[in-house]
């Protein structure tokens, strides 16, 4: 029996088929053109999904909810897909005054939870809401940060159906049936009140400008890249030899980290869509960054182009974030470790992190201080290659591989670029202000030849 509320997200972040009362299945984002989306009452959406290819299929999400689906997103929006919302605005200055919770209105969704239950996990604020969605008109704001901004919203005007918008954080959050509780309620009464016909039919609306009737034109296949990166086309072949590129997966959070004006300057190669790397030749490039967090099945499919430019001479850094290194990567051994989030709330903490390499290159831009939040795995370096970051114990969490292959591959269980697109441990940034620099002189060290 299929179960009621679908959770659309990429391929790494797979429910416990048990979890939620087997109520919620887990669904990859790119089979949303496969699925009939009307048999299910609830669809959740990750926020670490594709929204390049949301967009591309927004008519199909308009027609859920205009046959009177219940939709539920919690993350950033930086692109057109969701009727009736706006784009992440991010605090202006995110300090603990500015992540208060401030206002929870009474709805099921909050039962027994207030301002400070919300605010902080262990003591830490920050991960419920690191800004907002600005509402449309009728939306009823369910939580207010302490400057005033609605981190939670419910629009029953936008469409016919219902739309749930929370700023940052997963809605699965914390105990999930709660949530699937309400979508299960919503559903019904949005169907027993007849919110499927025509009188709760908002055509004039929806053909508005955020609405549910835009053109499907809009979801065209490209998209412009901010400051010196160049207009990438999906699907068209990249700018070629024009310095290190960027996988690009759709994410708000790789969006935000990949085209930051101070990181964007060092990828002169332009950003690659995940979607189209296995189409594309990479070998006119001199290097490629992979961020952590991209859709495993279509990084996989990509991975004969990946060693064709380590073979043509080329750099390809990776990193991993909660899931495995790619492993069609040469000489890559990954062994999962727990990931512990709050060593740093001990007393003393000390994550451990060294360098048996201090005079390295990479050192004259940050400091180990710069490496260190978390990891996720340890790696076990081939014969010959540089560690640059290892554990007491000697486990590399970053290591360069020169022998492996005519290339250069780095490789780190590091998740810098998702926790910087997400507004999050200010570690990462002083990590990447440091790497990509050094990451793009080290590809501009060596071209990569065209493979007869």
């Amino acid at each position: 029996m299929t179960p009621p509320v679908a959770r659309l997200d990429m391929d790494i972040g797979a429910l416990d088929p048990a979890a939620y009362d087997g109520r919620i299945d887990h669904l990859d984002c790119y089979r949303l053109d496969q699925v009939d989306l009307a048999g299910y009452q609830g669809l959740i959406i990750a926020g670490m999904v594709d929204q390049e290819y949301l967009l591309r299929h927004r008519d199909r999400i308009a027609a859920y909810l205009a046959g009177g689906g219940v939709l539920v997103f919690g993350g950033h929006l930086h692109r057109d897909w969701l009727p009736g919302c706006s784009p992440f605005v991010q605090l202006p200055h995110p300090t603990l005054a500015a992540y208060r919770v401030a206002e929870v209105a009474e709805h099921p969704l909050f039962d027994g939870l207030g301002p400070d239950e919300l605010t902080y996990r262990r003591g830490v604020a920050g991960f419920f809401a690191r800004g907002h969605h600005p509402p449309p008109p009728g939306a009823e704001v369910l939580v207010r940060l302490g400057g005033g901004e609605p981190a939670t919203y419910l629009d029953r005007v936008s469409t016919a159906g219902t739309v749930l918008v929370q700023a940052t954080s997963d809605p699965l959050t914390g105990d999930g049936r709660h949530l699937v509780d309400w979508i299960l309620a919503e559903a019904g009464a949005n169907h027993s009140a007849g919110h499927a016909g025509a009188d709760r039919t908002r055509a004039d609306q929806s053909a508005g400008p955020s609405g549910a009737g835009h053109s499907a034109n809009r979801a065209s296949a490209s998209y412009t890249t901010t400051g010196d990166l160049h207009t990438v086309t999906a699907g068209a072949p990249p700018p070629a030899g024009r310095g290190l590129a960027a996988v690009y997966g759709g994410s708000a959070w790789h969006h935000r980290a990949l085209t930051e004006p101070k990181y964007a300057r060092h990828l002169t190669g332009g950003l690659l869509y995940l979607p189209d790397l296995a189409d594309t030749d990479l070998t006119g490039h001199p290097g490629l960054l992979i961020p952590e967090r991209l859709h495993r099945g279509l990084l996989t499919r990509a991975a004969p182009r990946i060693l064709e430019l380590l073979v043509a001479g080329g750099t390809v850094a990776a990193f991993a974030g909660g899931e495995p290194v790619p492993e069609f990567l040469p000489g890559v051994r990954w062994q999962h470790r727990p990931t512990n989030f709050w060593w740093w709330l001990e007393p003393g903490a000390d994550l451990g992190l060294r360098t048996p390499v201090p005079e390295h290159p990479l050192f004259e831009r940050l400091a180990m201080r710069d490496c260190t939040w978390h990891y996720h795995g340890v790696l076990d370096p081939p014969d010959g290659a540089e560690v640059l970051v290892t554990l007491p114990g000697g486990e590399a969490l970053l290591y360069v591989d020169r022998v492996s292959t005519p290339g250069t591959l780095v490789v780190s269980t590091l998740d810098p670029l998702s926790h910087y697109g997400g507004y999050f441990m200010p570690a990462t940034e002083r990590f990447l202000d440091g790497f990509l620099p050094w990451l793009a002189g080290e590809v501009g060290s060596r071209r990569a030849v065209t493979v007869e």
